[in-house]
């Protein structure tokens, strides 16, 4: 039988969420000194690209508040990096259609996705663990 997830999942996944939001930052930043690009070259509003990323994070809190309740993450997961992708693409078409164009095939939006992905089954799993799974040896402490 597995183990109950947390009665709190939603506030981990606020956490997990936020958490998300700073790994992608991370994660862009350091993709951008890699391939010698900026994230976003087509000339936008400033704040497009911060509603985007929110709008991503209430995904990924969502993916993963609800996925801490199933039985397994792996729907869970895609699903999360899907509508992060979309969530992000979408609304840079809300701004116009040659930055969807240029976000549609970003490696900064897929690496997003990825990381939503694996906030939502790494949670998944670790909300399963047992508390003290890996402490316990069978033995008393000396």
């Amino acid at each position: 039988m597995e183990p109950r997830p947390h009665p709190r999942s939603l506030v981990v996944a606020l956490f997990v969420a936020i958490t998300w939001a700073a790994c992608t930052f991370a994660v862009a930043g350091v993709l951008a000194v890699l391939l010698d690009r900026d994230p976003v070259q087509t000339r936008m509003p400033p704040y497009a690209g911060l509603v985007g990323v929110a709008l991503a994070g209430v995904v990924v809190w969502l993916a993963v508040g609800l996925t801490a309740r199933a039985r397994r993450p792996w729907i869970g997961a895609l699903a999360g990096g899907a509508a992060v992708y979309l969530v992000i693409t979408v609304a840079a078409l809300l701004v116009s259609f040659r930055l969807f164009v240029e976000q549609a095939g970003s490696p900064f939006v897929l690496a997003a996705s990825a990381l939503a992905a694996l906030a939502v089954a790494g949670t998944w799993v670790a909300l399963r663990r047992p508390p003290n799974a890996g402490l316990s040896s069978g033995r008393p402490p000396s």
